[in-house]
């Protein structure tokens, strides 16, 4: 068979063929390295590629890894990578974006890299204790169409409270390095018997990037139904902080009236 080059000598391998059964096939390039020290690193050239894919595996590791890419080749930037079945602090994260792998003991996980328009991309130990873990890299021409699917809630809080007595949603600390990333939140009042009122609810919440509040007035019709908060954001509202709850708090509403709140999120970096 014969081999193709190009002008600097470099081995030209195109349209590698599938292996079936028992055949033989031989590939000259290195399919897996071992990184176990700070900074080390496995760098992968690119040339009219779109994504890059990465095998994960250690059985004693203890460090983090970061995705990054160059355009220049010199200066690189911190890249999201989308972990296709990843387990964390005993949650499993099916599908969700990350910015690094922080890996205690063993891990074993594959992460896919949007890498169009980038010069070359790495996967580097940014942090260090002990072991190494082993890591296999490719890269394709062809998009993922993965990256067009939603990303899927598995978490829910639902709390009501009796009449005229506040109402709070606690999302408990997802775990060490774990955010809450939220996809609704519904807060709705209902009366038992009208108010006439004339005063301002005003709903609260912590661990929010700018801790934001809802006002809205406390009137209500027998038997009503009020809807005071429907929140839909077309990308995940992430917490404030890390492995800390976030609570969501609905006003006392007035005698006979009840409230309820809905939040769907899922947990991730």
């Amino acid at each position: 068979m014969a081999l193709l080059y190009d002008a600097r000598g470099n081995e030209i391998l195109t349209a590698f063929p599938d292996q079936v059964g028992a055949g033989v096939m031989t590939d000259v390039r290195t399919a897996t390295f071992v990184l176990g020290a700070l900074n080390a690193e496995v760098v992968m050239d690119l040339a009219g590629t779109a994504a890059a894919i990465f095998d994960v595996r250690s059985a004693a590791g203890n460090l983090t890894l970061v995705f990054e890419g160059t355009i220049d080749g010199t200066n690189y930037f911190a890249l999201p990578a989308f972990a296709t079945a990843q387990l964390l602090a005993a949650v499993l994260l099916a599908e969700q974006y990350v910015p690094s792998v922080v890996i205690a003991t063993t891990v074993t996980g594959q992460y896919v890299v949007g890498v169009t328009g980038i010069r070359r991309v790495r996967v580097r130990v940014s942090a260090y204790t002990s072991g190494n873990v082993t890591i296999a890299a490719r890269a394709t021409a062809a998009d993922f169409i993965i990256y067009g699917r939603p990303i899927p809630v598995t978490l829910h809080v639902t709390v009501t409270a009796a009449a005229n007595t506040a109402a709070t949603a606690t999302l408990p600390a997802a775990g060490v390095g774990l955010f809450h990333y939220i996809t609704s939140i519904q807060m709705v009042r209902n009366a038992t018997a009208a108010l006439a009122g004339t005063a301002t609810l005003i709903h609260t919440s912590t661990n929010l990037p700018g801790t934001p509040a809802w006002s809205v007035g406390n009137a209500m019709a027998a038997g009503g139904t009020q809807l005071d908060l429907a929140y839909e954001p077309a990308n995940p509202l992430k917490s404030l902080l890390a492995n800390t709850a976030t609570t969501l708090v609905m006003a006392a509403g007035g005698a006979a009236v009840l409230n309820r709140i809905n939040v769907s999120y899922y947990v991730g970096q």
